[in-house]
């Protein structure tokens, strides 16, 4: 019998957009895990007003680590609380330019389905935000590389319950099964 290979959904977009609290509803709501962003954890540890673009590559690195690690136990359904999209997206606004390890695994890593998160919700300071103003900019950046990369992506948009019921939605009319043909 052959191995199914467990379902990845990822949660990408500009930040302050609800990613990390939608994933974790999600994956409650489903029944699964989810992987929370690394890059949050590492910057609880380090400066975030000083990095380097090896930095970045780093985090994307034990990014996918962790993913492939919790996706290797888990042998159903998997949330991503980030990809390598957002990675790419990051590095070019910051430093113009993507490094060799995202951008040799972007097209490689296979999502079956992207949330887009739309901007459509307030900005929440943290310290470790910084793009109050250039969410559209972002926002519309994931979405043209999503295109370019032919991927399977919805936009999540609402309001508080609001916007967890719609993601609900849209990874439970994926889940369907095609009755069309």
């Amino acid at each position: 019998m052959e191995e199914r290979k467990s379902i990845k959904i990822a949660l990408v977009g500009p930040e302050s957009t609800g990613k990390t609290t939608l994933c974790e509803q999600l994956a409650t709501h489903f029944n699964t895990v989810f992987v929370p962003e690394f890059a949050r954890t590492y910057f609880e540890r380090e400066d975030i007003s000083n990095y380097t673009i090896e930095q970045v590559a780093d985090i994307y690195k034990n990014q996918l680590l962790h993913e492939n690690n919790l996706n290797a136990k888990n042998k159903s359904f998997v949330f991503c609380d980030t990809a390598l999209i957002s990675g790419k997206i990051w590095c070019e606004i910051v430093f113009k330019k993507t490094p060799d390890f995202i951008e040799d695994n972007l097209a490689k890593q296979h999502y079956n389905l992207y949330l887009l998160c739309d901007v459509d919700i307030a900005w929440v300071k943290d310290e470790q935000r910084k793009n109050e103003k250039d969410r559209m900019q972002i926002f519309e950046m994931h979405q043209q590389l999503l295109k370019q990369l032919n991927a399977n992506y919805k936009i999540v948009s609402g309001f508080n319950e609001n916007r967890l019921q719609n993601a609900i939605k849209l990874v439970n009319e994926f889940l369907k099964p095609e009755t069309n043909t």
